[in-house]
C-alpha cells in the first residue's frame, strides 16, 4: 500500500511539472512523447538479473529531446543524456537491475534540454526469483564484431570500419525506429559498422552475430576511423505502414500514417476520390469551376457563375420570387 500511494504521488507530480512547463513563457505548445517497446507490461522477470527496458523517445515539433529518465516505482535509477544534442528520434535501451521480489512499475520520461517532459510512459513487471535468463546481450570481449572477419582472403584484408557505442542502443531487424528489436548495445562497445542505410541514419551491424545482422541509429555510434569506407546501401526502413517513413507502395490514401492525409497536400487526386466537392483545399471550391452540377446542389439560384442567372432561363420560378413583375 505504502509503495502503491509513492507511485500516485509520483504520477500526479509529473504531471504537475508537465503543466507547468507548458506553461512557462517561450514554451513550445507540443511536448516530446515517449514509448516503452520492451518488456510488456505484466511479463515476469528474474530478480537479481539485469532488465533492459528499450523506449523510443521522439520529438517531432519541438528541439528535440535531450535525455530520458528511468524510475522504478516512483524513484529514479538512472539518467541517459543524448549524445548529440536534442534529438527528433532518441531510441535507447536502459538497463535495471532488481534486487527485490514483488511488483514493481517501471517509468520512463522523456526531456527537452529546457525540462520540458513528456508523458510519462509506464509498465508493471513481476519480479521473481526465476532461473537466471540468458544473457539480451553479448558479453563484453566475445562481441562477434570483435573477432576477426570470416570468408574470402580478399573479405579478410579488406577494410572494416568499427565504432564505438556511446549510449545505450537497441538493435533493430532494419533501419527504422519501428523495426522490431533484436538486441542491445552498451556504451561502450565495439562494433563493425557494415554498411549504411539508404538515409544515412543507420549503420548495419553484425553484432548480434554473422546469422543476426541488425540496425543501430547513428547518433548512437561513433565511427573509429573512415566513415567513407563504409559503403551506402538501399535499405529504407521495415516497409510497412507505419514505420515513419513514406515508402514507394504506400500512398495517403492507404497510409496516411507515414505519407500524411491526401486531402490539404495541395495535388487534386481523383485516383483518391478527390474533387471539389470532397476535397475543395486541393481541387478549389465547386461553385466557380465552369460546371452547373445538378448533383452537388448548383443551380442558377445557388451558384449563378456556373449555372447563370435564373431570370433569363426561359423557366419561370415562383420559388425564387419571378413573376411577370420580377
Amino acid at each position: 500500500m505504502k509503495r502503491f500511494r509513492l507511485t500516485l504521488l509520483f504520477v500526479a507530480l509529473m504531471l504537475a511539472l508537465s503543466a507547468l512547463a507548458c506553461n512557462l513563457p517561450g514554451a513550445h505548445p507540443t511536448r516530446p512523447t515517449v514509448t516503452i517497446q520492451s518488456p510488456e507490461s505484466g511479463v515476469t522477470v528474474p530478480v537479481n538479473e539485469p532488465l533492459i527496458i528499450s523506449s523510443l523517445a521522439t520529438d517531432t515539433g519541438g528541439p528535440g529531446v535531450a535525455r530520458v529518465e528511468l524510475f522504478v516505482n516512483g524513484e529514479s535509477v538512472r539518467v541517459d543524456e543524448s549524445p548529440a544534442g536534442g534529438l527528433t528520434v532518441f531510441d535507447l535501451a536502459q538497463t535495471w537491475v532488481p534486487d527485490t521480489e514483488g511488483e514493481a512499475t517501471i517509468t520512463v520520461i522523456a526531456y527537452r534540454e529546457d525540462g520540458t517532459p513528456s508523458n510519462a510512459a509506464t509498465i508493471t513487471v513481476t519480479v521473481a526469483g526465476l532461473t537466471p535468463a540468458p544473457p539480451q546481450t553479448p558479453p563484453p570481449g566475445l562481441s562477434p564484431s570483435a573477432l576477426p572477419p570470416t570468408g574470402s582472403p580478399e573479405e579478410a584484408t579488406a577494410a572494416i570500419v568499427q565504432g564505438r557505442v556511446v549510449t545505450p542502443a537497441n538493435i533493430r531487424s532494419g533501419p527504422g525506429p519501428f523495426c522490431s528489436i533484436i538486441g542491445t548495445a552498451d556504451a561502450g562497445t565495439i562494433l563493425n559498422l557494415l554498411e549504411y542505410s539508404r538515409d544515412r541514419l543507420w549503420f548495419k551491424t553484425d553484432y548480434l552475430g554473422p546469422d543476426r545482422v541488425g540496425w543501430i541509429s547513428i547518433q548512437a555510434v561513433a565511427p573509429q576511423s573512415d566513415t567513407s569506407l563504409i559503403p551506402r546501401g538501399d535499405r529504407t526502413g521495415c516497409q510497412g505502414c507505419g514505420d515513419g517513413a513514406c515508402n514507394l507502395q504506400e500512398t495517403c490514401f492507404d497510409c496516411p500514417e507515414d505519407c500524411g492525409e491526401c486531402c490539404g497536400n495541395a495535388v487534386c487526386e481523383p485516383d483518391y476520390g478527390e474533387d471539389c466537392g470532397t476535397c475543395e483545399a486541393d481541387c478549389g471550391p465547386c461553385c466557380g469551376n465552369g460546371l452547373c452540377e445538378a448533383e452537388r446542389g448548383e443551380d442558377c439560384g445557388t451558384c449563378e457563375a456556373d449555372c447563370g442567372p435564373c431570370c433569363g432561363n426561359a423557366v419561370c420560378e415562383p420559388g425564387r420570387g419571378e413573376d411577370c413583375g420580377t
